[in-house]
């Protein structure tokens, strides 16, 4: 697939650097080592070119997961790739796809401008 024919992506709720997993609690069940962590961090691995990112994130979200939201839209953005930060309000991870599902939320309409472009 070119990347003529792909329009843009969103990214919702993501994490983007597993380090700080993998230096945590959460490592106990995952096994992750360094390599795997950066190997598998997409913050450590963004394209030359692309279409236009949409990151979005619930503000409801734990501080840590925002913070990544932000950190990755940054970094996209200061490489020179197209592409925005979301935030959506009131959402956490649980209820942000609602922002989808409805057809006035802000991931709909992020959608919608990205497919009619």
């Amino acid at each position: 697939m070119s990347l003529a024919a792909v329009r843009g992506g969103l990214a919702i709720s993501g994490l983007y650097d597993l380090e700080p997993i993998r230096l945590n609690y959460l490592n106990v069940k995952l096994g992750l080592d360094v390599a795997e962590s950066r190997r598998n961090s997409p913050l450590l691995h963004l394209p030359q070119t692309a279409a236009p990112l949409v990151v979005a994130y619930g503000t409801a979200e734990l501080p840590e997961l925002c913070r990544q939201s932000v950190d990755y839209a940054r970094t996209w953005l200061e490489r020179g790739l197209p592409g925005r930060l979301l935030p959506v309000e009131g959402a956490d991870h649980f209820t942000i796809l609602e922002s989808l599902a409805a057809p006035g939320g802000a991931l709909a309409q992020a959608l919608l401008q990205m497919v009619a472009a």
